[in-house]
């Protein structure tokens, strides 16, 4: 049932140069996030609203794009842009996550909607190479699905890091001109709602390609690199707080380009590119993620592997694809708890490598966009407890660096998580 407490959000219709959209409490196009539980009045009786009622849909742009009309628990009052016009939602635990809302007699007006049930389980990535961008996409994992517009870094820039907490994702490090320079900047989203990312401080020394991990309290990167030669640094951030990374340590060996994945305990990194001139390697080290120190030699991969990606569950963390220098479809995995070499887990559904999406529920896993060597828009799915080939889930669709390479993936319900 909805609280007695009904929020209201004053709409208005503005044309701000590119067709007539919905402002919301004044803003353009802002997207809205609703908790179950409350009920939320959309007022419409401002008369720029005359012959723009507002509606849901499950599908973008609703009715526009073949979608429905949503309706449950919905209704409606009066004639837009009069007295007492609004559309009401009661929003409860069988809201559907994702709604949009939108004009029933045009086209482009509206926005997003996230309905947060619990943890919502996404995945986010950022950044692109060749064509440099901020944007900031997403896919849900509670089912499989294409990407969406999340919103944008502070920076277009490729070669970030990304890591995942349960509220927060955090995007790092990476270049904004192609590997001439380098950022020591820290972005921070908030993964279960929608916008634009905001500043969280500073990582201990600019990079691209470092590679991210962590659990629910704290976020490390390691590696990357400087021109004109890979790191093997450490850091470490508290994903709760805002401020500068600390360090933590060194990785076993100087890298970029390679796959990480974490237990709650446990962090791993996997393969990875060793010198400028690419050499695949096949090492895996790990580290305890609540002390600091050096990086242990974990064991080692079943091929060499630049370019690679990784996502795990609590106990099992698989890599896939890479350059090996070869193009791979190969998946590895390994028990996070022990040490040893990585065991052969299937085949992606292609070859291919500088995957752009990777994250987990810690039930599936997925590896997204890439080269094949063209660029990719597929995203494969697996699931940890089993071993096997990847499935088709979607695709990256719905922004600019969509089948780019050199971006950065995380989520907020991977194994380091649980």
């Amino acid at each position: 049932m909805a609280r007695s407490t009904t929020f209201k959000y004053t709409v208005t219709v503005v044309n701000p140069g590119s067709g007539n959209k919905y402002y919301m409490d004044g803003i353009l196009q802002t997207y809205v996030t609703l908790f179950p539980g409350c009920t939320y009045e959309f007022n419409q009786d401002d008369s720029s609203n005359g012959g723009h009622p507002l509606r849901f849909s499950e599908t973008s742009d609703g009715t526009h794009n073949s979608g429905s009309e949503y309706t449950t628990g919905v209704t409606t009052s009066g004639t837009p842009g009069s007295a007492t016009a609004f559309t009401k939602i009661e929003v409860t635990t069988s809201t559907p996550y994702r709604l949009f809302f939108y004009c029933t007699n045009h086209s482009g007006m509206g926005n997003s909607i996230t309905v947060p049930q619990g943890i919502a389980t996404r995945a986010f990535t950022a950044g692109s190479y060749p064509s440099l961008t901020n944007t900031i996409e997403a896919v849900d994992l509670t089912t499989t699905g294409h990407t969406f517009d999340f919103g944008d870094m502070s920076a277009a820039k490729y070669a970030s890091g990304a890591l995942g907490g349960l509220i927060k994702g955090l995007l790092f490090g990476g270049s904004p001109d192609g590997g001439s320079t380098n950022l020591n900047v820290i972005d921070q989203i908030i993964v279960r709602s929608l916008g634009n990312s905001t500043d969280f401080g500073d990582l201990t020394v600019a990079t691209n390609y470092p590679c991210g991990l962590g659990n629910k309290t704290r976020g490390i990167y390691g590696g990357g690199y400087i021109s004109p030669a890979q790191v093997n640094t450490i850091g470490y951030v508290t994903i709760a707080a805002q401020g500068n990374a600390t360090d933590f340590g060194d990785l076993t060996l100087a890298r970029n380009q390679f796959g990480a994945c974490s237990s709650p305990t446990r962090g791993v990194w996997l393969g990875g590119n060793q010198e400028a001139s690419p050499t695949a390697i096949d090492v895996i080290d790990y580290v305890t993620i609540g002390s600091t120190g050096n990086a242990t030699d974990f064991g080692n991969l079943s091929e060499s592997a630049a370019g690679t990606a990784a996502t795990g569950s609590s106990t099992r963390g698989v890599r896939g694809g890479g350059a090996t220098p070869s193009i791979s479809n190969v998946m590895d995995y390994i028990t996070i708890a022990s040490t040893g070499n990585a065991t052969d887990f299937g085949d992606l559904t292609a070859a291919k490598r500088n995957m752009t999406v990777n994250g987990s529920n810690n039930t599936i896993g997925i590896f997204g966009g890439g080269q094949t060597p063209s660029l990719t828009l597929t995203i494969d799915s697996i699931t940890f407890a089993s071993t096997g080939n990847g499935q088709d889930f979607g695709d990256m669709i719905n922004s600019s660096n969509a089948g780019g390479y050199g971006q950065c993936g995380n989520s907020n319900g991977h194994g380091g998580l649980q």
